[in-house]
């Protein structure tokens, strides 16, 4: 999540999660192998290991969806904040929606913000250039390399019915600032991967499969209608 001001502590875990938020998420991992676009590098030390073995998701590619320049507007658009206020119940909810990382490639992250530091739920977006759907050999090739990163996969569930390709990871990334667990929901959509996440340092509550689902689900239907 990009927040004007935080701690330097805050800092160092944004910073290592803003590359682990893609490089666990197996499609942006794929992604690198295949030709795509890629976030960043991970770490040393730490092991790797799956819930179930990712299956094909989805017979082919839909039709291209056009992703616009991330906006408060436009991510208020994608999820609105009461709605991302029902999906993941919390006693202090989000009150606000800022713009995270924003840059015209169009990428960046709608944050749902609870005062005064925390995010509810971060939806973030990057383009992609890869084969589509990513095959399945570079999927579990990408998840046998993060047995010598930082970053330790406790789960993958590969989910058919949304996007082109779409899962479940859960994950956590290991540093000098400590653990930190992190629940992600993506989806491939042609040329971009959208993420719905949340993480153990800065959300209030951990959101599960169902609720992060539900939040991409939302999200890729009202990007068919912008």
């Amino acid at each position: 999540m990009a927040r004007q001001k935080r701690s330097s502590c805050q800092s160092v875990a944004i910073s290592r999660l803003g590359i682990s938020v893609l490089l666990v998420s197996v499609l942006a991992l794929a992604a690198c192998a295949s030709g795509g676009a890629s976030s960043g590098a991970g770490g040393a030390g730490g092991s790797s290991s799956t819930g179930s073995s990712p299956t094909a998701t989805a017979p082919g590619p839909t039709p291209t969806i056009a992703l616009q320049q991330i906006t408060v507007a436009y991510c208020s658009k994608l999820l609105p904040l009461a709605t991302a206020n029902q999906i993941i119940p919390a006693s202090s909810p989000a009150t606000t929606i800022t713009q995270g990382n924003p840059n015209p490639a169009l990428s960046g992250a709608c944050n749902y913000v609870v005062p005064p530091s925390q995010a509810l739920l971060v939806v973030y977006f990057i383009p992609y250039h890869g084969p589509d759907p990513i095959p399945q050999s570079d999927i579990q090739s990408e998840l046998s390399k993060a047995a010598g990163n930082d970053v330790t996969v406790t789960a993958l569930n590969m989910v058919s019915g949304i996007g082109d390709q779409a899962a479940y990871v859960e994950a956590t990334a290991n540093g000098n600032g400590g653990s930190v667990t992190i629940h992600i929901f993506y989806v491939l959509e042609g040329p971009f991967i959208f993420d719905c996440f949340t993480e153990s340092y800065l959300s209030p509550v951990m959101a599960n499969q169902s609720q992060l689902r539900q939040c991409a689900t939302t999200v890729d239907a009202n990007l068919r209608t912008s």
